[in-house]
């Protein structure tokens, strides 16, 4: 097998991958890949890095200073790799496991979180101008979030119409109920049970305000009328985020990031969101 065609096979699917995933972080993080998949080194263990890598991203952001931020950006750009090069290893040795995508995701909110607590510590002490630190801080994260949610949810929409990879809650929540199951005989990872007691809460809220998007269309009509959209909508996902803020730290701007993210970015989620529906309306009659 090539080198290319394992790369391939280490992406979920190519026309759903970030821009910046294709062409920089998975790359990158598939030649970390290669030069540890002969050790013992297991997808979590690379999370777990992942996200020590993302906690030191807010704790160089709080220190406020343009030498600090530039580490701060650093941590973040090595978080993102090794947060792609888990689940890529996991791929390739399909050895992967419910409890490696928990963490994959618990990992994406502890870094974000450290990440914008961090830019507040630091941009407050770097200004002395607490409240309007905090209210732009604030507003960035919370639109982040937002155009994150939306991303992921046509994403999702996407791979459910184009090759019915959808997320079955139904499904999930018996996978993890008989997990959390498991563990409870189990002594010990207490870490483990705490986590699959979080996402079953977290599943059972998602089920109450999900609804099945199948449409009745053939799959490749689907993706001729949204893939170029989707790519569109990627542009307010989490690395395109990542990306711009990481620049930004490089910089030392990264009020500029919280701006624009505040700004063209939720500008940017409304429009997608117009034409998303337009579309989809379409398809439906």
């Amino acid at each position: 097998m090539s080198w290319y065609t394992e790369f391939k096979s280490s992406l979920k699917s190519y026309d759903v991958e970030e821009i910046f995933d294709i062409y920089f972080y998975r790359p990158l993080s598939f030649l970390f890949v290669k030069l540890i998949y002969s050790t013992n080194i297991t997808p979590n263990q690379i999370s777990a890095f992942s996200m020590l890598f993302g906690i030191l991203t807010g704790v160089f952001f709080a220190f406020g200073t343009p030498q600090s931020f530039v580490l701060a950006g650093i941590c973040l750009l090595v978080s993102n790799i090794l947060d792609c090069a888990d689940g890529q290893l996991a791929r390739l040795k399909k050895n992967g496991t419910g409890i490696g995508r928990i963490i994959d995701g618990f990992i994406d909110y502890v870094t974000g979180f450290s990440m914008f607590l961090g830019i507040g510590i630091g941009l407050s002490v770097a200004t002395g101008d607490y409240f309007y630190v905090w209210l732009i801080t604030l507003a960035g994260a919370a639109s982040r979030t937002f155009q994150n949610m939306f991303f992921d949810n046509y994403r999702n929409v996407y791979m459910l119409n184009v090759y019915n990879k959808g997320n079955n809650l139904d499904d999930e929540f018996d996978e993890f109920s008989r997990l959390k199951k498991v563990l409870e005989r189990t002594k010990g990872r207490i870490v483990e049970k705490f986590l699959v007691s979080i996402y079953l809460k977290y599943i059972s809220v998602q089920s109450g305000a999900s609804k099945d998007e199948r449409l009745d269309v053939a799959p490749e009509l689907y993706k001729n009328k949204n893939m170029m959209l989707l790519r569109a909508w990627s542009w307010i996902g989490s690395t395109t985020h990542l990306t711009a803020a990481i620049l930004a730290a490089f910089l030392n701007r990264i009020d500029i990031y919280l701006w624009i993210t505040f700004t063209l970015g939720n500008l940017m989620l409304l429009i997608l969101y117009i034409i998303q529906k337009k579309t989809l309306n379409g398809l439906s009659k």
